[in-house]
């Protein structure tokens, strides 16, 4: 692209830019740009949020550009827009680290508490179960422990109709116990 006329006109470098040709944002955007990302690589010590930055502030100036009264305020508005976000990068940054410890506790307390949650729900299991006839809570203890159907039947001595059974029927109790919250109401066996 040729900026032959930009270059040779500042004034008409800026009313094509106030008037909103693309051209003009490209003419400063190829010769601005890369110096404007030293500067804000200078401050940020970080290539890629210097670039960030530096698209952010040919943003803004696309978007004030009908307030530069010369050239000279519109390459002005570029470092000092440049400087001012490279300066807030850097202050969320320390605001971050700052807040890092405090963020990480909470998470590490959220999943405390998950963990307390968690325990409580499998006690209340457990006493759910032992809450259970006591022929379905031996049948269920043990299919939860990974015995297979038959082994349960030919420890305990009874069918694999009994065994399934027994399962189903313990499942459906604890269902309807846990699942209604019910499960500390009863504290005797239902023998």
């Amino acid at each position: 692209m040729t900026y032959q006329h930009f270059e040779e006109d500042a004034d008409y470098l800026l009313n094509s830019l106030a008037r909103g040709k693309e051209e003009a944002i490209s003419y400063l955007f190829d010769t601005r740009a890369r110096s404007l990302w030293f500067y804000c690589r200078s401050i940020l010590k970080d290539d890629a949020l210097a670039e960030d930055v530096v698209q952010e502030v040919f943003t803004r100036l696309w978007e004030s550009r009908r307030q530069f009264p010369d050239l000279l305020a519109a390459h002005a508005f570029l470092y000092r827009a440049g400087r001012n976000l490279s300066l807030d990068l850097l202050r969320h940054q320390l605001v971050q680290r700052r807040h890092a410890p405090a963020i990480i506790r909470e998470i590490n307390e959220d999943s405390t508490d998950e963990k307390l949650v968690e325990e409580e729900m499998l006690g209340e299991l457990y006493r759910s179960v032992e809450r259970l006839p006591a022929e379905c809570a031996r049948v269920f203890k043990l299919s939860l422990a990974g015995v297979g159907n038959r082994e349960i039947a030919e420890r305990l001595s009874i069918s694999i109709h009994t065994v399934k059974t027994q399962k189903q029927r313990a499942l459906a109790t604890l269902k309807g116990r846990l699942g209604n919250g019910k499960g500390n109401n009863k504290g005797a066996r239902d023998d």
